[in-house]
């Protein structure tokens, strides 16, 4: 589920680590922001903004979202021609973003608008296909954030080569799903307050979105939003599960469910008969305990950090980095989904044997970032996990995935093997 942005900056970041000396001037980084390479019609795309402009514009590159270019192709006017956006800023238009949409004709692309954005950012990017009775577009969601940590998304629609912004509006976190059943996507728009978390639906009413509910989520509870997504559970009921801030300054996390209710047509508060009270139930501090869909499936797991005999005992020296967890859907009986590990210093998840659930303590390791699950007694070592440089290759550890410029080495011992953990491959989850 994580995506990362790729652009002249990490280029730029790339070349500091590599241990070799380099020297940029002030012109020397504008020119790797300006002037990237790109081949066929992205190519010309490029070239034709840069003719209209009359400048070498500046690539903006979305930081999460879909889509992670500054080039977006799609049939923007329904015409059934693809047509392209790009996001830029250049010298003669300040320092917001721009947004430009182009057309073709006889394999020529030419710019038939250009839309200042909401700020100098863009975060994310997601397009919707809307089908009504008539043919129609694909609208076009941008999330725009400021320096100072403020969010903003626009929605816009194009025809009759005209660039439609048809809803700004300020935003925590928003996403596209098939939340009422209708066959189309959905916009679901949370917002952060005085009184906490408030979540706005909008579904597609004449080809465009419009606010049908606006409900309060955990009043007097969350503090701010920290993720939403969509779920699917038991007979096709569709579910919403947020994740908010809780406690001083934020410090932890729980979470609420909600549902859409096909009678009444509108998001309720969803009310487990599996547990008192949800809210208690899920409140985490590892704060990169978002909730998400840890077996494939079409329901999303919440993550609920366990300890004592419901875990296991972690050493005292690691209660920061490690904790048990299990991922539980709250509207089923089948508890738990998953069991395991989060190592929250590195941001990952290692499914253990359920067996082992309350049997096992976590120790620290013998090499540095390494730690070991052993026996309750903690005689006997069952496994050891360690991060590593990326070419570190071991006959006794196997690769069960990568963090990036490292990777995550797991040891399963005989005694592992025998106890039903045969291996390590897949049982990894970066968070």
């Amino acid at each position: 589920m994580k995506k990362r942005r790729c652009c002249a900056s990490a280029l730029l970041c790339a070349l500091m680590m590599s241990g070799c000396s380099y020297s940029f001037g002030a012109s020397g980084v504008e020119d790797l922001l300006r002037a990237p390479q790109f081949s066929g019609q992205t190519n010309q795309v490029q070239k034709a903004l840069t003719a209209y402009l009359g400048e070498s514009p500046q690539l903006k590159y979305p930081t999460g979202g879909d889509h992670l270019s500054p080039f977006i192709f799609d049939d923007w006017d329904g015409d059934g021609q693809e047509d392209a956006a790009v996001f830029y800023t250049c010298a003669s238009k300040g320092t917001n973003v721009q947004l430009a949409i182009l057309e073709q004709q006889e394999g020529s692309w030419w710019v038939t608008q250009e839309r200042e954005g909401l700020s100098t950012e863009v975060e994310s990017v997601s397009t919707a296909a809307l089908a009504g009775d008539d043919q129609v577009g694909t609208q076009l969601l941008v999330g725009y954030g400021t320096a100072q940590g403020d969010r903003y998304l626009t929605v816009y629609t194009y025809s009759d080569v005209t660039l439609t912004a048809v809803l700004e509006t300020s935003y925590s976190e928003y996403l596209l799903a098939d939340i009422t059943g209708s066959g189309t996507l959905d916009l679901v728009v949370v917002q952060d307050g005085e009184k906490g978390v408030q979540v706005k639906l909008l579904t597609n009413t004449d080809n465009t979105y419009q606010q049908v509910q606006s409900l309060d989520v955990a009043q007097g509870r969350f503090s701010g939003c920290a993720g939403i997504c969509s779920s699917i559970g038991g007979g096709g009921r569709r579910y919403l599960i947020v994740d908010g801030y809780t406690g001083n300054n934020g410090a932890y996390l729980a979470s609420e469910i909600l549902y859409y209710d096909q009678k009444a047509k509108k998001l309720k508060a969803y009310d487990s008969r599996y547990v008192e009270d949800l809210y208690s139930a899920t409140l985490r501090y590892f704060t990169s305990l978002h909730s998400m869909n840890i077996d494939g499936d079409t329901t999303v797991e919440i993550p609920v950090q366990l300890a004592g005999e419901a875990g296991g005992v972690v050493n005292a020296s690691l209660e920061r980095r490690l904790s048990f967890v299990a991922w539980q859907d709250y509207t089923t009986a089948e508890w738990p989904k998953s069991w395991g590990v989060v190592d929250a210093e590195y941001g990952f998840y290692l499914e253990l044997p359920r067996a082992w659930q309350g049997q096992v303590e976590l120790t620290p390791g013998e090499e540095k970032n390494s730690w070991e699950v052993r026996s309750p007694n903690g005689e006997e070592v069952y496994l050891s996990v360690r991060i590593v440089s990326q070419g570190v290759v071991s006959q006794e550890y196997t690769r069960a995935a990568l963090l990036g410029s490292q990777q995550i080495q797991v040891k399963v011992t005989d005694l592992a093997r025998e106890m039903g953990f045969a291996t390590v491959v897949g049982s990894v989850t970066v968070l």
